[in-house]
């Protein structure tokens, strides 16, 4: 992978790293402001606890592509971006546009998710 390539997956990588920050921040504020004050309504309260809950999940999700997207980065250092973890060639750069953070590729990742990994 040249030089201009790198830099062009570093920019995909930090624009999802930002956007992925941006979204941690409006779902924390979200959780701790108390914006929704105290419902009046014992079902109000179920419906603020499944939001907080989903805000949650939301953001542990994000963390988990935050970790791929740091390890991708990593990877670009090392020149090691782009290489499938699993068998070693090559990830399609179609691939890679569409997932940055990729650490697979088509074939491996479908075994993965076949096998339930």
């Amino acid at each position: 992978m040249n030089k201009k390539e790198k830099a062009y997956y570093m920019d995909l990588l930090n624009r999802e790293k930002e956007r992925i920050f941006k979204n941690l921040g409006y779902l924390r504020e979200g959780i701790g402001s108390g914006e929704k004050g105290i419902p009046t309504h014992i079902a109000d309260h179920g419906t603020d606890e499944f939001e907080k809950g989903l805000d949650i999940d939301v953001s542990d999700a994000e963390g988990k592509i935050l970790n791929k997207i740091n390890a991708a980065i990593e990877k670009i250092s090392g020149n090691k971006y782009g290489v499938c973890d699993e068998c070693g060639k090559d990830i399609p750069k179609s691939r890679l546009k569409a997932l940055p953070y990729a650490k697979y590729c088509i074939r491996c990742q479908r075994e993965k998710e076949k096998s339930g990994v």
